[in-house]
């Protein structure tokens, strides 16, 4: 019975050794599972944070856009452990989504077209090819579909989706994939994607979850670099604009006529970065004198190009115009044939003879030309008739537009403006007008044409209250002095 007992023992002691062995190893490989685990959940963070570096730097970056393209497609494949990748990007102009980035072995995301399927047999390159080229309608197949319900996708099989068509190749047989929309705010991007075969490989809760973590990050960083980008392009619209001005200032008189038995006064402010009024002076043969004033229609780039082509042909045409109406004709004939149809062009132009004696304008559509008058202090209005350059191709034009001849006394001062002056509106939407530019002119005649230039803009920034003017300001004082 000792024995017996004795020998029970020693087998419910091996039992139990065996047992906590056993136990011992499953306990390593619990421990095992989550030493590998963790690794893991490491090893996908380190890959996410270098994915989140690289992109913040793609940003700033000169040459972002492909650069950046490549880095989130091999991010998000290296990220999520997959095989292949693919980016799609919106062109809204035609409303398609373009593959910005398609990756080695990406498995097909499209309906492969029957040309392409045939021709893979002799160039194994040509459905690679394809996909890199080809844009799929925002309402076409798979991805459309997911950029239109905006929500991201597992996948499982590829070859089992109805929205890639009937008619697969093998490369998108046995594939799962994970395809999301990029948007950022209001704005829809693109497309994202990823996929690999589903031997050796399958998408779980967490890398979904990666996944459209790398979605919201990729977006992000699209946006941001579109807005880069733009903010970039914004900066060298305004250097050029910067520059033209510059240009376009230089090519104003930078210094007060010197005309016998006349002092002139001259002041141009642009209501943007370039103007569309202009002034200059000219030499005439005789010892003639010659003044203009020009309001082009419109503001920018375009209004500012037409006044440089004025200039450049009143300085062409005028010295050889037998009167001021002449010259204006001859600009109009060279200038109405290269102008849009809704552009004109309103001048003023006047020719003071050497000895001062006589002054004769013609005025093409602009504002009425402003005499004050020492001897009475009344202001006069000077308006021969004449239609905008521009409206005609001549012979109407020539035909309306006529030469006025009038004199000034000594102290008598004229005024020439264009309609940024009387058409400026003060807060409530009053304007300017014309009556209170001649009660200006009355006010600060006496004091000298630098004195109503300054006078009238001082007036007229009271006026406007702070407020920038809508349109460009341009004024010439012309005062009679012997």
């Amino acid at each position: 019975m000792t024995t017996f007992l004795l020998v029970l023992l020693v087998l419910l002691m091996t039992a139990g050794l065996f047992l906590l062995a056993k136990v011992a190893r499953q306990q390593k490989a619990a421990l095992a599972a989550l030493r590998a685990e963790e690794e893991a959940i490491v090893a996908e963070e380190r890959r996410m944070f270098n994915y989140l570096h690289e992109l913040g730097e793609a940003i700033w970056r000169d040459d972002q856009q492909a650069s950046m393209h490549r880095l989130i497609v091999e991010g998000a494949v290296r990220v999520t452990q997959s095989t292949g990748g693919a980016l799609y990007l919106l062109d809204e102009a035609t409303q398609r989504l373009v593959p910005r980035h398609y990756s080695d072995f990406c498995a097909p995301l499209i309906a492969v077209p029957e040309r392409v399927r045939q021709q893979m047999n002799d160039n194994p390159f040509a459905l690679l090819s394809t996909l890199r080229m080809h844009a799929v309608a925002v309402d076409e197949g798979l991805l459309g579909d997911i950029f239109d319900k905006q929500k991201t996708e597992l996948v499982p099989d590829l070859g089992l989706d109805a929205r890639l068509g009937s008619k697969l190749v093998p490369a998108q047989e046995g594939v799962i994939a994970m395809i999301g929309p990029l948007s950022f705010g209001t704005r829809r991007l693109g497309v994202l994607a990823v996929t690999s075969p589903k031997v050796g490989r399958s998408y779980n809760a967490n890398d979904f979850e990666v996944f459209n973590s790398l979605i919201e990050q990729s977006a992000f960083a699209l946006a941001n670099a579109v807005a880069h980008k733009e903010a970039a392009k914004n900066r060298m619209d305004q250097q050029e604009l910067l520059n033209a001005s510059q240009i376009q200032q230089v090519l104003l008189p930078d210094r007060d006529p010197e005309v016998p038995g006349f002092v002139i006064a001259g002041k141009n402010i642009p209501a943007r970065t370039l103007s569309g009024d202009y002034f200059d002076y000219l030499k005439l043969p005789d010892g003639r004198s010659g003044i203009v004033i020009a309001d082009v229609s419109g503001k920018g780039i375009g209004a500012a190009m037409i006044t440089v082509m004025c200039r450049t042909l009143m300085r062409a045409k005028a010295p050889n115009a037998a009167t001021p109406s002449a010259a204006l004709a001859a600009v109009n004939r060279q200038i109405a044939p290269d102008i849009r149809e809704d552009m004109f062009i309103t001048m003023s132009y006047i020719v003071a003879e050497k000895d001062g004696s006589k002054l004769t304008f013609a005025r093409a559509g602009h504002n009425a030309a402003l005499v004050w008058r020492k001897a009475d202090g009344r202001v006069e209005s000077l308006h021969p008739p004449g239609l905008g350059v521009g409206i005609d191709k001549g012979d109407v034009f020539e035909r309306v537009t006529k030469d006025l001849e009038f004199s000034m006394q000594p102290g008598d001062c004229l005024l020439l403006y264009t309609d940024g002056v009387n058409e400026a509106m003060d807060p409530k939407g009053i304007e300017f007008g014309e009556e209170r530019v001649q009660d200006k002119l009355a006010k600060y005649a006496p004091l000298g044409p630098r004195a109503v230039i300054g006078g009238i803009i001082a007036d007229l920034e009271h006026f406007l209250k702070g407020r920038r003017s809508h349109d460009d300001i341009t004024l010439i004082a012309m005062q009679k002095t012997a």
